[in-house]
């Protein structure tokens, strides 16, 4: 008889079961195997379909976190966790509370926030680790790592053999599912998201981001997800976990979803996969089925990188010299430097080179560090091109497409993401005070609804929440969408779904002088955390003088916000209270948030859809 025992090889976790905080680690999974980690603080839990990670009191690696296994290396073994993390801007801050106060005496000092002399910006690993509970997963994995930023919503990166490696830059408060695989040797990186998103396809489809050629050198693995802290200047919100799956994908046993691998390339020889190498202007080319959007090639100077490639008049290229790197385009009779970068390296090692191509955007590293900027580098020119092309020394070139498709085996389900389908009130906003009054009433708050060119605006509020809405009659779903001129030098307008004074979500613009942001505010028993808030920073989506479309979508127990049909901010209402009931959709409306003054926002337009 075949035995019921699960193989450590097959792991599905979807957390059906509620376990109490401080006993998950140890705890049997829905598949019968024992859940690893480590607790310190007794932070963690699951309820409610997921794991809870709380915030630590005390931030640190080594001291949250689940795990699975041991696991032994095995070729095309993929750990998938679909979850949303706390803030994925989280950070301690590096300046103590004196020299805040001295500095910025305007400030006020952020409750619980956490100060270190050294800055710990890294708050989550989600991959492999040669140990259940690492004291430093960043030095004992091949991982992802959310990594908190100064001034955007955090930088994806991934933690190799070789270090830190800078991935993508400014990733919002969205589920996202991760995806680890091992390979013969070493590790490639995929992650998917929501729709509409920026950087990531929508799930089931996920995008490969990173390869790591190194294998970790453990006699075993462990499959895990790390916490180091939890919330940025004081606020707090919980990381949730909506399932894990660890399984063997035949297909990818051997080069994966790779386009093009070939170890030692070399003119007129076949690649181990891709075809043969024919020589062509500028250098030595494969064509590829679909365009490339993950290339990863090591090159010893001087070398180049060609991809995007047409004909010997049209490509693109990356330059590597003993002392500089250039972006070049050929592009017709024009050759373009689009951008360089000297480097200090003389020697005559080896650098690995990768390029994230989505056909728009360009992030490029060489050895880990972003080259050129922060920020992608905006291209969509002949990105439908498929060839590939070297020239030089270049060792170890994989090619990946932009996109695939999750393998069945490892789906954990889609995030949430509903769309109203009928309009149900539309108002012309731009008509006399009094035909508006009949529809939107005064709901809380001192403000007063006046006409405004070109719309609305809720004035003389001062720092007091002001709502204005209308009746509502589908108690379990709302839909609304207001396009906002932040005319002033502070908006706080937005967007609020009604219950009664003790119920309501506000979701609006935060833009001063300090935060341009998306935030979301639940009141909830007549209460309402200052420091439960969650948002995202949204720096380059939100300027004073530009209108801008605030859309959010609310079911009564979650909700999910676009800022020009970017998703950039979910949150189901029991991440920020745990326990919390629906809320029951009474009213809809405008709404200015009381988190600061509104100093003249004008709302253009405003549509609720069921």
């Amino acid at each position: 008889m075949k035995s019921l025992k699960p193989s450590l090889d097959e792991i599905l976790d979807r957390f059906t079961q509620e376990v109490l905080y401080g006993e998950v680690v140890g705890s049997t999974s829905d598949c019968g195997v024992v859940r690893l980690g480590v607790d310190a603080e007794a932070k963690i839990s699951v309820e409610a379909g997921g794991v809870r990670f709380a915030p630590l009191d005390t931030p640190g690696w080594g001291r949250q976190g689940i795990a699975y296994g041991p696991f032994a290396h095995k070729a095309g073994l993929a750990f998938g966790v679909f979850m949303l993390n706390g803030h994925n801007n989280s950070q301690t801050l590096s300046e103590s509370p004196l020299q805040l106060r001295s500095a910025k005496p305007e400030i006020q000092l952020p409750f619980k926030a956490h100060f270190s002399s050294t800055p710990l910006r890294e708050n989550l690993a989600v991959g492999w680790f040669n140990h259940p509970a690492p004291s430093n997963p960043l030095e004992a994995g091949q991982a992802f790592v959310m990594q908190g930023h100064r001034s955007v919503n955090g930088r994806l990166c991934a933690t190799k053999v070789q270090g830190l490696h800078h991935l993508l830059l400014d990733i919002p408060n969205n589920p996202i599912y991760f995806l680890t695989v091992l390979r013969k040797k070493g590790v490639a990186f995929y992650a998917g998201s929501l729709e509409g998103s920026r950087h990531l396809p929508a799930l089931p489809r996920v995008r490969p981001v990173a390869i790591d050629p190194y294998d970790l050198g453990a006699a075993a693995l462990y499959a895990g997800v790390y916490q180091s802290i939890l919330g940025e200047n004081g606020h707090r919100a919980d990381t949730r976990i909506y399932g894990v799956r660890v399984a063997v994908i035949p297909e990818w046993q051997g080069h994966g979803t790779a386009l093009v691998a070939d170890p030692q390339p070399q003119l007129g020889r076949k690649a181990a996969l891709g075809g043969v190498w024919q020589l062509n202007d500028p250098g030595m080319l494969l064509q590829t089925k679909e365009p490339g959007g993950l290339f990863h090639v090591r090159l010893t100077a001087p070398a180049s990188l060609i991809w995007r490639y047409r004909d010997p008049r049209h490509y693109l290229a990356l330059q590597l010299t003993p002392r500089e790197v250039r972006l070049c385009l050929r592009f017709g009779a024009g050759q373009y430097v689009l951008a360089s970068e000297r480097h200090t390296e003389t020697n005559q090692q080896p650098h690995w080179v990768q390029v994230l191509d989505d056909g728009q955007a360009l992030n490029i590293s060489l050895d880990g560090r972003a080259l050129f900027s922060e920020l992608p580098l905006l291209e969509p020119r002949l990105s439908s091109e498929t060839g590939v092309g070297l020239i030089g020394q270049a060792a170890d070139l994989e090619v990946h497409p932009r996109e695939i498709v999750l393998p069945a085996t490892l789906e954990l389900g889609q995030p949430w993401q509903a769309r109203g389908q009928k309009i149900a009130f539309a108002p012309y906003l731009n008509q006399p005070a009094e035909s508006l009054l009949v529809s939107w009433e005064p709901t809380l708050g001192p403000g007063a609804l006046v006409p405004e060119e070109g719309g609305l605006a809720i004035e003389a509020a001062g720092t007091e929440r002001t709502l204005y809405t209308i009746p509502w009659d589908k108690p379990n779903f709302a839909d609304l969408e207001s396009e906002i001129l932040p005319s002033g030098q502070q908006s706080r307008a937005g967007v609020c779904f009604w219950q009664d004074a003790q119920h309501h979500l506000v979701v609006a613009l935060s833009l001063d002088h300090t935060e341009r942001a998306v935030v979301g505010m639940l009141r909830f028993a007549g209460y309402e955390d200052p420091y439960g808030k969650v948002w995202t920073r949204v720096p380059d989506r939100l300027y004073h003088g530009v209108p801008v479309r605030l859309r959010v979508v609310c079911d009564g127990e979650q909700f999910q916000a676009y800022l020009d049909d970017e998703p950039v901010l979910y949150r189901a209402f029991r991440d920020i209270y745990p326990g919390a009931d629906r809320l029951q959709i009474r009213r809809v409306g405008l709404a200015l948030s009381g988190q600061a003054e509104d100093s003249g926002s004008v709302f253009r337009s405003w549509i609720a859809r069921k």
